[in-house]
């Protein structure tokens, strides 16, 4: 028999249970959220860079609250909370209905995330307050709204200091470090007062600080890195690429085309050079990877391929933005735009990696200015970050305009025969010569430990001898 505590629990349980339901169909209709929309990282990319998931400077929603490497970043962001209640004209006595705003979200901000949250309805309440204050604040200063509210007798917010710290930005794109974005529209109006637009407005700040120039042109996004992931996404759309989408999902492409099994490149940068292919790089004058997509000019033979500007965070946004591709790519629908259905991050991974195989491709791709890497990282560095980009996705999810290109640069034929020998030897040369370094690492590694485990021996028998001569037997 159950106690009348255990009854009492069942019912709130089951209560809770029809809240979250109904919460999950209002979000649908009133579209003010996107259920499900924080995911989970994927195991099969996890297991390439586990670390690259998480966040190495800030915590932001429930998954990763409370951990110790991510404390110090508390009381700054206590800080910016305290800034931003300043601007207020009742100062911190607006948490309090901040705090009763945001708890009667519970069912909704629950619906939002995948995995289940474990904490209770107070506390989800108050990490969801705290965070989203935190990140209104960087959002408000140094933009035009820092006049408008500006903080009491000329104070400077401690959130300038923290958007100049790059690995905070990088993990606010983190999958599984994000907030629903409607948290922060409810913040809004409870501090500040409602206004027009308020998502595109939040969302277009949200762009300032990540460094994204120009406005979004999408009426709703989750959270932020669906803001960032948006942004970038924009530049995807062609008009060709739309019509031919749209025939293929009426069905009035050749089924032979629908049917084609996924291609891959099969050859590197230095064997599509010897095919007589030119490679080229597409200018990337604002500093933003992705923002454009590869071309491939079959009848000129020239592949044009946007500039990838490597830094201490890229790996990190790209990763994020390919584990968004794949959460995504599971909830298309036919009525989804192109450029929702296509994954540029994910192509351009896999593009990497097959034009990449030792480091004269690397070199090949700097000397075109195809890569521009701003760490300093060694060519043969860069064939394991790149390899290890590709590694774990999903090549389901790669579109049909990927692998006709992969399909029309295997096929590409030249007729300059001596040049493509010449330019061969020297790449087969080239990665002979990796192959060798390896070994060597591996051979210098495996000599490490056999004096660490003569020395270990050396010890023994030094101790026993030691031992016998104190203690010797009778």
């Amino acid at each position: 028999m159950k106690t009348m505590e255990e009854k009492e629990e069942d019912k709130s349980r089951h209560e809770r249970w029809k809240q979250t339901t109904k919460a999950l169909l209002g979000a649908v209709l009133r579209e003010t959220c996107q259920p499900y929309s924080i995911s989970v990282v994927p195991d099969d990319l996890r297991k390439s860079n586990e670390t690259a998931y998480m966040p190495k400077v800030v915590s932001i929603g429930p998954r990763y609250k409370g951990k110790k490497e991510l404390l110090p970043m508390e009381e700054i962001k206590w800080r910016c909370v305290t800034s931003l209640l300043s601007r207020t004209l009742i100062g911190q006595d607006t948490i309090d209905t901040c705090l009763e705003a945001v708890i009667d979200l519970d069912a909704t901000v629950r619906a939002s995330y995948v995995d289940v949250i474990a904490l209770d309805r107070y506390e989800l309440a108050k990490t969801m307050v705290f965070d989203g204050c935190f990140l209104l604040e960087l959002l408000i200063c140094e933009s035009k709204l820092d006049l408008d509210v500006p903080i009491p007798f000329n104070g400077n917010s401690p959130g300038i200091e923290v958007k100049k710290m790059e690995y905070v930005v990088s993990d606010l794109m983190l999958l599984e470090n994000q907030i629903p974005i409607f948290i922060l529209e409810t913040l809004f109006v409870n501090l500040l007062g409602s206004s027009n637009q308020m998502r595109e407005f939040i969302q277009n700040l949200a762009l300032r600080l990540f460094g994204y120039s120009g406005k979004l042109m999408v009426r709703s996004t989750s959270h932020f890195l669906d803001v960032a992931y948006s942004y970038i996404e924009m530049g995807w759309t062609d008009k060709m690429i739309e019509e031919n989408e749209v025939r293929l999902s009426l069905g009035a492409i050749d089924t032979k085309l629908q049917e084609q099994p996924q291609q891959h490149l099969n050859r590197c940068s230095r064997r599509l050079k010897a095919a007589g292919i030119t490679i080229q790089c597409r200018n990337n004058d604002d500093g933003i990877n992705f923002k454009f997509t590869t071309q491939f000019d079959k009848s000129e033979g020239i592949l044009q391929i946007p500039t990838l500007i490597i830094k201490q965070t890229t790996e990190v946004k790209w990763r994020s933005f390919i584990a968004w591709e794949h959460h995504k790519k599971k909830l298309k629908t036919s009525s989804s735009s192109v450029a929702d259905r296509r994954s540029i991050c994910t192509s351009s991974a896999l593009l990497f990696r097959y034009l990449i195989c030792c480091s004269s491709d690397v070199q090949l791709l700097k000397d075109t200015r195809v890569i521009k890497d701003d760490t300093y990282k060694s060519n043969r560095d860069l064939v394991a970050f790149f390899h290890s980009m590709a590694s774990g996705v999903d090549h389901g999810i790669i579109d049909h305009k990927h692998t006709t290109m992969c399909l029309d640069l295997n096929t590409f034929r030249t007729k300059h025969y001596l040049t493509k020998i010449y330019i061969l030897q020297r790449h087969y040369f080239s990665k002979i010569s990796d192959w060798c370094y390896s070994y060597y690492k591996d051979l210098k590694r495996g000599y490490i430990f056999a004096a660490y485990f003569i020395s270990f021996l050396t010890f023994v028998q030094t101790f026993y001898a030691m031992l016998a001569y104190h203690f010797p037997p009778k």
